[in-house]
């Protein structure tokens, strides 16, 4: 199977993360290249909405309540943008408004280029690591991830109220989830080609498309501002490839993806964004719009909205008061109702803080370094311990640069230190209520913060392109005054003076990428190639177990039930197999007849606790897959292991180690 032979599944993805947000932000007033950049987060709220409503209304999951939904919410905005156009300045509009269509060419063209070069890039980086449409992550969490799905497919239900039921749990954030049924079931693609195809998508679009849109609200909408955001989104191997390579963390990567459009969309709400805020209110629902998706799909991104609202709030909120109070208005209005919206806040954003978290006993990760060797790293963006891209180290020291020095630029710098910071904290901090407190929301998981850092550094490295590009501009007039001074004919003109900016930017752009690629993102790409990778050795299935579930469907009858150690991997026989395991989860509550049969199903019928099990659960076959756990531990489960000369059972299938045998005892 080659990666042309998924199109189709590639194209369903990416319509279905486009197009109901592209007609939601267009009902809401959005215009330019605004409405693809938010779209895919808006998408994903729409996705959430119907996923969690449709069991309510007892349909089955699929396009259906997506677009009933999409059109619902089309509506609704539609009606509340014309009930708040009595509060508009100038009608809604955003980028390229009031333009005509050949006006809007040229920076339609900018944007599709901006979005065309990560786009490229990151498409190729993720193909690669992907290896086949196929292939799937050898990785503990993704026996939960792929069988979630086939949950979701037998089901019917995708609600973040009724996934975790497969792992014993009452709520799951299941907005990944849900997005990738849905692609699959449209598609009618096996559950490895819908997870790639998607994943594809978002990495290499719904996050250079997301970035896209922070770097316009914060740095501004010129060309040189978007071309360069959009060639830095694709020169960081801590996003987008890190979160499909560690965990695996597929919801972290999903809502990380639309987290810049959310952060972008918070300052543009806020009044601090580059663009005129045509209405306070259509801003803020907008706002509430996109993070719904994102919070569905995992919290945690809530949580760095939150964490990095704070410091633009705090100076919104005291550019408002400050003047008011200094005139002896302390009680009146306009200063009591924004200190009593900004108390509610913080209360609200506090019990989030509280309630959002995991329980402290799976934030078990410790700190990995010194506090002067997670300072580097913040800096130079190689979380991880990931090899610097100097070109990116030296954008970085030249944005901050600006951002000091210039009051109006203050967006990126701030940013950039809660985020950094963060990542200090989590990654060199001592173990102790602090640390806890700052980033326990986070598991206390170094990862998963690294994956944030190039979300805040890109935007203060576009600062820094900026910069150079004035400096370069100070510098070519400079010559061309000295030329004229000294009565040269040889006087650079303003369009050799532009050519010549643009071919330096155009140098460092070229560096940039190729330095980047073949650096830190060309490590992890084998990293990541190296877990997808079916080989006779993998951790998770390799190749003999994987063909002998090829098999199982021929083998097994529908409505069987298999035991096995999920440590093994046997638990993805629900996934690849459609053949329901005990233990659908590595981590699934088991129970006492489950244990027996774990303990002593190769002693039945001799052992009556595990023959009644058998009978009980219906466990009508076995699979073997050795002792080799994922993890590389060691878990017995002596009942379903070694089963050679056991008269429980018969042997029905092999491939090389792998094992396939029929319960033969306790059938009656």
């Amino acid at each position: 199977m080659d990666w042309l032979s998924i199109g189709p599944v590639v194209m369903v993805a990416l319509l279905l993360l486009i197009l109901p947000g592209a007609g939601l932000g267009l009902a809401a007033g959005l215009r330019g290249f605004a409405v693809p950049a938010l779209a895919p987060a808006l998408s994903l709220s729409i996705v959430a909405i119907a996923s969690t409503v449709t069991p309510w209304v007892h349909m089955k999951w699929s396009l259906w309540p997506v677009l009933v939904t999409a059109v619902v919410l089309v509506g609704v905005f539609a009606v509340v943008r014309r009930w708040l156009r009595r509060f508009d300045r100038d009608g809604l509009q955003t980028a390229f408004a009031r333009r005509s269509w050949r006006a809007s060419m040229g920076p339609a063209l900018i944007f599709l280029i901006a979005v065309a070069i990560p786009a490229i890039l990151l498409a190729k980086n993720l193909v690669f690591a992907f290896d086949r449409p196929d292939s799937f992550s050898q990785t503990f969490d993704n026996v939960f991830h792929l069988n979630a799905l086939q949950y979701i497919r037998e089901t019917g239900s995708a609600s973040s109220l009724s996934v975790g039921r497969m792992a014993d749990s009452s709520y799951y954030p299941a907005g990944w989830h849900a997005l990738v049924s849905l692609v699959g079931s449209v598609s009618s693609s096996g559950i490895p080609e819908s997870v790639n195809a998607t994943n594809l998508v978002i990495g290499a679009l719904v996050w250079p498309l997301s970035m896209l849109y922070l770097v316009w609200r914060l740095v501004g909408a010129r060309p040189l501002v978007l071309l360069a955001g959009g060639a830095l989104s694709a020169c960081f191997a801590a996003f987008p490839l890190l979160m499909v390579y560690f965990g695996v963390l597929y919801p972290n990567f999903l809502a990380l993806a639309v987290l810049p459009a959310c952060v972008g969309q918070l300052h543009h709400a806020l009044g601090l964004g580059r663009q005129p805020r045509e209405n306070f209110w259509l801003a803020w629902i907008l706002l509430a719009a996109a993070a719904v998706g994102m919070t569905v799909t995992h919290p945690s991104a809530l949580l760095a909205l939150v964490a990095t609202s704070a410091a633009p709030v705090f100076m919104v909120y005291l550019r408002r008061v400050t003047p008011l109070v200094r005139d002896g208005l302390l009680l009146r209005l306009p200063v009591v109702v924004p200190s009593v919206a900004l108390l509610a806040g913080v209360a609200v954003a506090g019990v989030a803080w509280k309630v959002l978290r995991p329980d402290p006993a799976a934030a078990l990760w410790p700190p990995t370094q010194t506090v002067a060797q997670a300072v580097g790293e913040a800096l130079a963006v190689s979380p991880m311990r990931a090899e610097p891209v100097w070109i990116v180290v030296g954008l970085v020291v030249v944005g901050l640069y600006r951002c000091v020095r210039r009051p109006g630029h203050r967006a990126p710098l701030w940013l950039f230190v809660v985020l950094a910071g963060l990542y200090v904290v989590v990654s060199s901090f001592d173990e102790g209520r602090i640390r806890s407190f700052l980033v326990g929301v986070w598991y206390n998981d170094s990862f998963r913060l690294a994956a944030m850092l190039p979300m805040a550094a890109i935007p203060l490295a576009v600062e820094g392109f900026v910069q150079l590009s004035d400096w370069l501009q100070s510098g070519l007039r400079a010559a061309a005054d000295l030329r004229r001074q000294m009565r040269s004919r040889a006087v650079l003109s303003l369009r050799v003076r532009n050519v010549a900016r643009a071919a330096g930017l155009a140098i460092v752009v070229v560096g940039l990428v190729l330095t980047s690629q073949t650096g830190q993102v060309r490590k992890l790409e084998l990293s990541t190639r190296s877990l997808y990778e079916v080989r006779p050795d993998s951790p998770l299935v390799n190749s003999d177990e994987l063909a002998l579930l090829e098999r199982l469907d021929r083998e097994v009858p529908q409505g069987a039930v298999l035991a096995g150690s999920p440590w093994t991997g046997t638990a993805l026989a629900y996934a690849l197999a459609d053949r329901k395991t005990l233990q659908l989860h590595i981590l699934s509550a088991t129970g006492p007849e489950v244990d027996a049969i774990d303990a002593g199903l190769r002693d039945a019928p001799a052992n009556a606790a595990a023959c009644k099990a058998i009978e009980d659960l219906h466990v009508r076959y076995v699979l073997d897959f050795g002792t080799q756990e994922v993890h590389y531990q060691d878990h017995p489960y002596h009942g379903v292991e070694d089963l050679q000369g056991s008269p429980a059972v018969q042997l029905i299938d092999q491939q090389g180690s792998a094992r396939l045998y029929k319960v033969v005892a306790c059938q009656g």
